[in-house]
């Protein structure tokens, strides 16, 4: 026996380490508690994943979209899929027309027709980027956002900022049209940068809170024989 060996105990202890970790519990123990750790960490990337994925196809698709509206709307939060629209079709037109603004400022300084009308478009641009902010952002607005704090305390110092420089008028919260005329291109981007970055904590904030709950919600309000139950089709499967 290894215990009337000289060598027992040595044979004893090293046999104990090849099975057994360093915090003294069998090997296997603990490869399965990694193993299990890994897929735990694995699934919650794959759902978070997912659901980002799930948005991505609900507010691509007019009728989901419809029913998701709904839900929002139904537990009050509708304003962040309004806020996300109406930034991404901002976005939109600014990218279409930013462009051509610049190209024919530098080319020409007079003031043909055309340009004119761009400078008209850019002030269409500037009034619906102070329309955001009034509506969404701005204290006590209409449908306030529930944001990120440092993200609104930065959006309201750039606006201090450039409304005061512009005006010498101190900012009030809110942004009048007077105050946005003054707003030139370079200043228009920088908001719709951060726009985008409001974009994305809304984004993430609707994909973690409110489409893990939208399917079962989606299947009980729809009255039977409603013509949203075509919508509910489209749907895969593991969302009803």
């Amino acid at each position: 026996m290894d215990s009337d060996h000289p060598n027992g105990s040595a044979s004893n202890r090293e046999r104990s380490s090849a099975e057994n970790g360093d915090d003294g519990k069998p090997k296997d123990v603990v490869s399965h508690r990694r193993v299990s750790l890994a897929k735990e960490n694995l699934d919650r990337k794959n759902n978070k994943e997912s659901n980002a994925e799930r948005l991505r196809y609900i507010i691509e698709d007019v009728q989901i979209r419809h029913l998701f509206r709904e839900f929002l709307r139904s537990n009050f939060c509708e304003e962040n899929l309004s806020f996300w629209l109406d930034v991404e079709d901002f976005k939109r037109k600014f990218g279409v027309t930013s462009s051509a603004v610049a190209v024919a400022s530098a080319k020409s300084t007079s003031r043909a027709p055309g340009h004119a009308a761009m400078d008209k478009h850019h002030e269409s641009l500037i009034n619906t980027a102070f329309n955001i902010y009034n509506k969404y952002l701005a204290p006590s607005s209409q449908c306030e956002l529930n944001i990120d704090h440092g993200l609104r305390n930065e959006l309201a110092k750039y606006l201090e900022d450039v409304v005061t420089g512009h005006t010498g008028k101190a900012f009030s919260g809110r942004v009048e049209p007077e105050q946005a005329t003054a707003f030139n291109a370079t200043q228009l981007q920088a908001m719709i940068r951060l726009y985008e970055r409001i974009q994305t904590h809304v984004f993430r904030l609707m994909a973690t809170d409110s489409v893990p709950k939208v399917s079962s919600f989606t299947i009980h309000m729809i009255p039977p024989g409603s013509s949203d139950t075509n919508s509910l089709s489209k749907l895969p499967n593991s969302w009803q």
